[in-house]
């Protein structure tokens, strides 16, 4: 597998495939364009063809072709490698066939499911009562395609008739995909979904992998839940769903947002209004795996959910989760109807009104807080503050988070410093020094990183300058992949082709190598001595950071009175001096 992953790699025109959804233009040895997974006006994504890389130097996003179909696209691995192995006439082979061949299996008789559920429900004589049902909720044919939505027979044995006995699959694959449930005395199976409005669950790739069953009105009996979802299988992952988003990603791509609802309903009918990047998580717990899902085609999620108290608490919960991820919030008020399927089907105009008047979802908080409580009493502010102040602990950004405690100290009538050392209490406590002395290494670590990368991508353009600068790196240490790359390319001594020297690189460190040499975007060759004083930089670097830990351990053996280590320690750096003095006197 792990040579046809590279294989496919070598045969696919990332720039053809990149290009399919950026407007790419070769500017040097490079593509640029607009990068697809953040809004910028000034190109800072970059193609490069020869490495087989892509990477955006605002965002940081990266990576070779798989990833980047798989981030815009939202779909998994496999199926970004299936994709490109068929364009590049590739036969995947996989060594865990009985595995693939079972839940090839299990999709066939899934697909199998839904087009017989959607054949009742626009064919069958049966399904009657359920097309009644949808024109009365204003669900068009073109709808009733788009989404493929289907209806279960009220008996109980209609699909297991059709799958086991007419199609001749096994009882035990449909128990395996939750389409049938076994009998209480064991002995064969009976349909899950009976007499319902059936909607498929489709990945990203469009595959159905389960069913949610809304029992129609018509056909409900006493205590009979109203919804009905499929079992968690090898294939479904409630966590992972979101019902609409084949259908939304591509809007949800361009618009770099997605509208964010509870149920099925609301998410066809927002579509139908012309909301067509609208996802329903399908209940009310936001999960971080669906909010990573949404991160790699949109910016913004907009969260629309009932007008009731638990849906004012699946808002407040999904906050941090999208806080995290780096997207912006906001919330859909609902106003003129009990949710968005209501709305959007009675005035589709007021529905998109709603959507583009949304409100940050920190003043949604607010705005609940003092509807709640008087602001006017001082148990009034105290739960105010206590309902607002964690939420806005949460804001990542520390301008934005200023910004609303200030609004919040404004509407409260206190003055910001207090609003802020509450928030900061709720972040902080005792932490705060530990953080400082983490971002002042942080700072000094990246300095050496962004050095080296620079050495790294000249010394790919200038592979001559290796033998003058090789010397000067022995008995130094750089640290990370970056240090291994460098050491890696000091030791290859023969000129040859960028992409020759591509193949040649070690796999896990190309990626550093790729976003190295795509950093150096200047159409010229760097000189020798442009990658000599490049050397200079990243080892004077080194060097003082290696003597600011010896200056430490220094101090540590004269408190100690441990006068040998002292002189040891002494000694070390006396050769750090010599070396530095040496390093710079190369450069005349």
């Amino acid at each position: 597998m792990e040579d046809q992953v590279e294989e496919i790699k070598r045969k696919t025109d990332i720039v053809a495939v990149v290009g399919a959804y950026v407007a790419l233009k070769k500017i040097g040895r490079h593509h640029k364009g607009l990068c697809p997974f953040h809004s910028e006006k000034t190109p800072s994504f970059m193609v490069n063809e020869e490495m087989g890389l892509y990477k955006c130097f605002g965002c940081g996003a990266g990576g070779d072709v798989i990833k980047f179909l798989m981030e815009v696209e939202g779909i998994e691995f496999r199926e970004a490698l299936e994709r490109l192995a068929e364009k590049a006439g590739v036969k995947l082979v996989s060594r865990r066939r009985d595995d693939d061949d079972e839940r090839s299996k299990m999709l066939e008789v899934m697909e199998l499911a839904a087009r017989y559920y959607h054949w009742l429900l626009t064919e069958g004589n049966a399904g009657a009562v359920a097309r009644e049902y949808l024109k009365g909720r204003n669900i068009n044919d073109k709808l009733i395609e788009t989404f493929n939505l289907g209806f279960s027979m009220p008996s109980w044995d209609s699909l297991v008739n059709y799958l086991i006995k007419k199609k001749g699959y096994k009882e035990d694959l449909l128990e395996k995909v939750g389409l049938v449930s076994r009998k209480q005395n064991g002995t064969g199976v009976y349909d899950k979904f009976r007499g319902r409005l059936m909607f498929p669950l489709q990945d990203a790739g469009g595959k159905v992998v389960g069913f949610t069953g809304r029992v129609l009105p018509a056909l409900a009996k006493e205590d009979e839940p109203k919804y009905m979802n499929s079992p968690e299988t090898a294939l479904y992952h409630k966590s992972r769903m979101l019902y609409g988003f084949f259908q939304a990603k591509k809007a949800i791509r361009e618009k770099k947002r997605v509208i964010l609802v509870e149920g099925q309903m609301d998410c066809i009918s927002s579509y139908a209004a012309g909301i067509t990047e609208t996802v329903a998580v399908g209940g009310t717990a936001l999960t971080e795996d669906q909010i990573e899902i949404l991160a790699r085609l949109a910016d913004k999620i907009y969260l629309s959910m009932d007008a009731d108290e638990a849906g004012s608490a699946a808002i407040k919960r999904s906050v941090e989760l999208a806080e995290k991820r780096g997207l912006s919030i906001k919330v859909v008020q609902i106003v003129g109807g009990k949710d968005p399927d209501e709305i959007a089907r009675k005035s589709p105009e007021k529905w998109r009104e709603l959507v583009e008047n949304s409100v940050d979802v920190y003043e949604f908080v607010m705005n609940g807080a003092f509807k709640k409580y008087d602001v006017n009493k001082m148990d009034g502010v105290k739960k105010i503050t206590e309902e607002v102040v964690p939420f806005l602990a949460k804001i990542e950004n520390g301008i934005v988070r200023e910004v609303w405690a200030k609004r919040l100290a404004e509407k409260i009538g206190v003055a910001t410093k207090g609003v802020m050392g509450e928030v900061e209490k709720k972040m902080a406590g005792k932490q705060e020094a530990s953080k400082v002395e983490v971002k002042e290494n942080e700072a000094a670590d990246n300095k050496q990183v962004k050095l080296s990368r620079r050495l790294i991508g000249q010394l790919i353009l200038r592979q001559e300058a290796v033998e003058a600068v090789a010397p000067w790196f022995v008995g130094v240490k750089v640290s990370g992949a970056e240090g291994k790359l460098i050491s890696w390319l000091l030791e290859n001594r023969e000129n040859m082709p960028v992409e020759d020297l591509v193949k040649e690189i070690p796999e896990e460190l190309r990626e550093v190598a790729g976003e190295s040499y795509m950093a150096e975007d200047s159409e010229e060759t760097p000189g020798q001595k442009e990658v000599e004083e490049a050397a200079v930089q990243l080892l004077r670097e080194i060097i003082r950071d290696r003597k600011k830990v010896l200056m430490e351990e220094m101090n540590k053996a004269r408190q100690g009175k441990n006068e040998e280590k002292e002189d040891e320690i002494f000694a070390q750096l006396n050769e750090l001096n010599k070396k530095e003095s040496k390093i710079i006197a190369f450069l005349g």
